[in-house]
């Protein structure tokens, strides 16, 4: 695998080789001096597009390398985005998952035993897959994920693996969302529960899918979306040891 040990600050498209070819990679790398945490972000829908960047941007701002396997990469190159999710193979991805993984263990500007899983609306649902089948993850963090009951391709689906995941999770979800729905959440809640998974779940009343996203402007979305942020940072300070 080709490994980029550059300690400089870097944003922009890595290529990893794997077993299959080349698998992109959009790498957010802040400047530093010794290793440092670094979170895998499985992206929503839409791919790596502004929303996606400005995350990465926030991240990176707080100190953490962040790489977003682009999962798509499988799809033919005319596929119109909004039918590339169709094409998704649980297998896949998480051959994809393990494939950042192992690159992001291999950079010399990476504590290998800080390494997060995160993801908004599909990505959500990837990052609890993935947590569920790679146990090198320190945390996973999830925003409105839904169809954990859903396998795509074969397999077991997210919701059969929540109770391998070794790691803490944190959920934020909204209450007039549809998918997950309200009942959606409380049964991964209960699941996660009854295997002793040790997780905690915020939801907000007035808000519904995707209030992270700036395009949901609402002053409720607009709140839920700070305090998620907020409380996505002091979990990881946390949970990876760091010093505020």
């Amino acid at each position: 695998m080709e490994t980029n040990t550059s300690e400089s600050a870097t944003t922009g498209l890595v290529d990893i080789r794997t077993d299959e070819g080349k698998l992109p990679v959009y790498l957010g790398a802040p400047e530093r001096q010794a290793p440092g945490p670094a979170i895998v972000l499985m992206f929503h829908r839409d791919g790596i597009d502004e929303f996606t960047k400005g995350v990465v941007e926030r991240l990176v701002g707080q100190g953490y390398l962040v790489a977003v396997p682009d999962v798509y990469h499988r799809c033919p190159a005319e596929t119109p985005p909004a039918e590339r999710k169709a094409l998704l193979k649980d297998r896949e991805i998480l051959a994809d998952v393990t494939a950042t993984v192992d690159y992001l263990s291999a950079r010399r500007d990476v504590a290998a035993d800080r390494i997060v899983v995160m993801g908004h609306c599909m990505g959500g649902r990837m990052a609890l897959l993935a947590a569920g089948r790679e146990p090198r993850f320190r945390a996973c963090i999830v925003y409105y994920g839904g169809s954990v009951n859903r396998t795509w391709g074969d397999g077991p689906t997210a919701f059969d693996t929540l109770r391998n995941i070794n790691c803490p999770v944190l959920g934020f979800f909204g209450d007039l969302d549809k998918h997950p729905s309200p009942q959606d959440v409380n049964e991964i809640d209960a699941e996660l529960t009854a295997h002793g998974v040790a997780h905690t779940f915020h939801r907000y009343p007035e808000v519904g899918h995707g209030f992270q996203n700036p395009q949901h402007n609402t002053p409720a979305e607009r709140t839920a979306a700070e305090d998620a942020w907020a409380k996505t940072f002091a979990f990881l300070r946390h949970t990876l040891r760091l010093s505020p």
